[in-house]
């Protein structure tokens, strides 16, 4: 017994064709937004996108996370560089927990520019388990002159093809006083028990620019806190 570290029972619902399906292990969030999935007490992960974007989030509780990042733009000659903190609250409201409802806000500020805090506060509420969901949200920017006065819709979904490989949609509507233009994404996310790569393609919709297309490409690592050896 002395060498038994954890004994877990298998659902029947992850064994598939003779193969057992390991949990999802990164159900809370698709490329970047949140689900209404959370973090459980002790749960992490580090994201990394295109070298530069990071990001740390660790659950608190069964219901509570905290998360912050960084774009290390300091390292080029000193440039501004962005930072967010991100608290998000999560909990099922069925009993099959197959509806999650999640809230949460993000808090960002460029470090060496004067009166730059800025932000979004933001619902959730995903239908599904997770391996095959649907969310749909929205938020409220803000800054320090208030809140905008239209709201950010998203919605995004994830389903699981096989044993290491999910494939995940994320689409926004932002819209403004004048205009309102979209962003839409299509990819997929292979994934290990500790390790999960994120791929697809980000499509800007309206007029924001002539972008045709922008590679997502991502690595994100989970981790529990205070595991034992």
């Amino acid at each position: 017994k002395s060498f038994v570290k954890s004994i877990k029972e298998l659902s029947q619902d992850k064994i598939v064709s003779g193969d057992y399906w390991f949990e999802n292990p990164h159900s809370t969030r698709y490329f970047y937004s949140p689900s209404g999935f959370g973090l459980k007490n002790n749960e992490g992960y580090y994201q990394n996108t295109w070298v530069f974007f990071n990001q740390l989030s660790v659950g608190i509780t069964d219901n509570i996370s905290i998360g912050g990042g960084m774009m290390p733009l300091f390292l080029l000659g000193g440039a501004p560089t962005p930072i967010w903190f991100t608290p998000k609250i999560s909990f099922s409201v069925s009993k099959n927990d197959k509806v999650n409802l999640g809230s949460g806000v993000l808090i960002a500020n460029i470090l060496g520019e004067s009166e730059s805090t800025f932000g979004l506060l933001y619902a959730t509420s995903t239908f599904g388990t997770i391996d095959h969901n649907l969310n749909i949200g929205a938020g409220y920017a803000f800054s320090s002159e208030g809140f905008s006065k239209y709201p950010t819709l998203t919605l995004s979904g994830m389903t699981r093809v096989n044993k290491k490989v999910f494939l995940i949609t994320e689409n926004y509507l932002i819209s403004g006083y004048y205009e309102s233009f979209g962003i839409l994404s299509i990819g997929g996310r292979s994934v290990q028990k500790k390790l999960a790569v994120d791929y697809g393609i980000i499509i800007p919709v309206g007029d924001i620019g002539t972008f045709v297309g922008i590679p997502w490409l991502g690595i994100t690592v989970p981790f529990i806190v205070n595991a034992r050896d």
